[in-house]
Parts: C-alpha cells; structure tokens; sequence
C-alpha cells in the first residue's frame, strides 16, 4: 500500500469511515456507497473508540458518524479524531436533530449534519461537497438556529 487514494481513471475515489453502531445501516451505507464509481470504504467502526482507532488507521477522506454509539459517542469520537487532524472531514449522519445535538456536532468540527431519513442522493451529494471542502447542513436544520419573531429582547 502506498498510502495513495486508490485511483479510477483520472480520478481519485473518495475513501470513506463508517461509524455507526448498527450494522445494518454500516452495511446499507457501504452498499451505498460502494455502487458509486468515485467512492469505496476503507472501514467500519461500531463504536466511537473504534472510529478513532479506523480513523488514525486508514486516513479517510470523509467520515459518516452517528451520534449515539457506545464507549465514546459521535461527539467524543469527532473530538478524539480531529485531534489527530484539525482538517479531517466528518459528516453527522444520525436520528438527532435536537438544537443541541446539531450544535455540539458543529461545535466538535462536523462539515456536515443530515438525518438518516435523507434521501440516498442528498448522502452522496453531501459526501462529494465536504469532500471537495464544503460544508453540507440542510436549510431545515439551520433554520433551527433561526430567531423567531416572537422573542422578547
């Protein structure tokens, strides 16, 4: 291996981690995924500590986190990540879309936040956009950030 991103023609793949502690949605992704001809995935992770081990391993390009995993949550797992590189790109991908949740992600460095229900073409639109450095929150879930009118100050 010589630590090269596996090549397509002219292209580079776009190399994935998967944390997420159910294995059917690992495996769904990574079907997902893997019928993509720019993507593969180097890794799945059941737990956070494990997505941090994967991680420093395999050096991904883009990683897909729940939040809610067992022995180190999303979070934790981010922090612990962009510890080993501030510029890792990550993307929330869970069932949370509390005020908090999504703040505490961004807080710890997701360039992205999408819930599970997404359809499959909004996961690979976003995973192409933070892997080319953008930032990938849909209006619904900024909009939770919005102030209201009905706010006294």
């Amino acid at each position: 291996m010589t630590g090269e991103p596996p090549a397509i023609g002219e292209r580079f793949m776009i190399r994935l981690l998967i944390a997420d502690d159910h294995v059917t949605v690992r495996e769904g992704l990574a079907a997902i995924i893997g019928r993509q001809p720019d993507m593969v995935v180097v890794a799945e992770a059941a737990t956070g500590r494990d997505a941090i081990n994967l991680w420093r391993d395999h050096r991904p390009d883009v990683t897909l986190m729940d939040l809610r995993m067992p022995v180190l949550d999303g979070v934790g797992a981010m922090v612990g990540i962009r510890q080993l590189d501030a510029a890792a790109r990550i993307i929330v991908l869970t069932t949370f879309d509390s005020d908090r949740d999504i703040s505490r992600a961004i807080e710890a460095g997701a360039k992205g936040y999408l819930l599970k229900d997404a359809q499959r073409d909004e996961l690979l639109e976003c995973i192409r956009s933070v892997h080319a450095g953008q930032t990938c929150i849909p209006a619904a879930l900024l909009a939770k950030f919005a102030p209201t009118g009905d706010r006294e100050y």
